[in-house]
């Protein structure tokens, strides 16, 4: 939060008078800006070492060389843009991890095989509504399915 804002978001409680120090989620607009944030301070590296949805940040990198000078250059930007990372909510100087519901490798993006089979198991639709919900939920990944809009 802004020092300026942090005064807007004072509420009272029975317990006496609270204001947020970070911005909270609950807000308008509130993960849209973060988002806005996240994006602005990664420009420069955005899809050539870094990836950031709202705060999952992967770093993505050739070589363990190469990987250690992207973790430390994410840091440095973040402690100069004064956000904190939990770091006990995050993995370091992994091969594989999971990311959106995709499986990021060496090999590249594959689907999640978890989200495949939740598919598969998915009852038929009986009416529009449960037929735009599945085609909804297969859509994410219609980018691994050949013919997608033909079968769908």
């Amino acid at each position: 939060m802004k020092e300026g804002d942090i005064q807007k978001t004072a509420f009272k409680t029975h317990d006496g008078h609270y204001k947020f120090l970070v911005m909270p989620f609950g807000l308008t607009n509130a993960p849209a800006t973060f988002q806005s944030l996240m994006n602005r301070v990664f420009r420069q590296y955005l899809r050539k070492f870094v990836l950031v949805f709202f705060d999952d940040i992967l770093v993505y990198s050739q070589t363990e060389e190469e990987h250690l000078e992207h973790l430390k250059e994410v840091l440095k930007i973040l402690q100069t843009h004064q956000l904190k990372a939990n770091l006990k909510n995050y993995s370091f100087a992994q091969s594989m991890v999971e990311y959106l519901g995709h499986v990021v490798s060496q090999e590249g993006v594959t689907a999640d095989q978890s989200k495949v089979e939740a598919m598969q198991k998915w009852p038929m639709p009986k009416n529009i509504r449960g037929l735009r919900g599945f085609l909804g939920l297969t859509g994410y990944y219609r980018r691994f399915v050949k013919g997608c809009s033909s079968i769908a």
